[in-house]
């Protein structure tokens, strides 16, 4: 992985685009395509390569009330589990037309739906508990002199991302970026199938006439 922050893409962006003029292209405007490309980025990552932002933080659920808020940052819910003990157990994940499922009864919430104010608990907890979330978080905004860590050359997608938006700003032809783009998300989306490349391949066992144990092998 190489490290690289936001200074140096707006830097390769004003370069590779010839927008070295601060007073026409200022730093601010281009910290905003280039934002823009990297939340672009970042859903295509999260898309693509699943789990790959996740994290997970504790939330707490209190008596009697059917809901607990979410996480600050969280973008997207993964699962949630409910602290039973020592371990957690997952709950699940009911749509609308289950709303009724527990009635009015309270106890330990063992689904969830989620709304605007968060997640909504069934059954109604009857005690306080501690669940875990695990979460994708919003795109982060990217810092000015703290450097990320870019995988395989990612970074080329936020800046190519970056310069077609100034691009089209400018009514500069675009073909040639788009065809750039569209090629670092090819590749990113296929780094994405092989991510798990280290682990064995399954060949399917073939029917035939003789069987050895729970396999079937056909020796001719």
């Amino acid at each position: 992985m190489a490290a690289i922050d936001l200074q140096t893409i707006r830097g390769t962006v004003r370069l590779r685009g010839d927008y070295v003029n601060t007073q026409k292209f200022p730093d601010s405007y281009l910290n905003t395509e280039i934002q823009s490309a990297f939340t672009e980025f970042y859903e295509l990552i999260a898309d693509t390569y699943q789990g790959y932002w996740d994290t997970a933080a504790n939330v707490t659920a209190t008596t009697n009330v059917a809901f607990v808020a979410l996480p600050a940052d969280a973008w997207r819910v993964q699962a949630i589990d409910r602290l039973d003990g020592t371990d957690f157990l997952e709950m699940r994940q009911i749509g609308l037309e289950e709303r009724n499922l527990f009635g009015s009864t309270t106890n330990k919430p063992a689904a969830y739906r989620l709304s605007s104010r968060g997640v909504e608990l069934f059954p109604t907890p009857n005690a306080t508990y501690t669940l875990r979330v695990t979460y994708t978080p919003i795109a982060p905004a990217l810092a000015e002199s703290t450097a990320r860590e870019w995988y395989n050359g990612w970074e080329d997608y936020v800046i190519t991302g970056a310069l077609l938006r100034v691009d089209q700003r400018q009514e500069r032809p675009l073909n040639e970026r788009m065809a750039v783009l569209d090629r670092c998300r090819a590749r990113i989306v296929s780094g994405a199938q092989r991510r798990r490349s280290q682990e064995p391949q399954y060949i399917p066992l073939r029917e035939g006439p003789r069987t050895l144990g729970l396999f079937t092998w056909d020796l001719d």
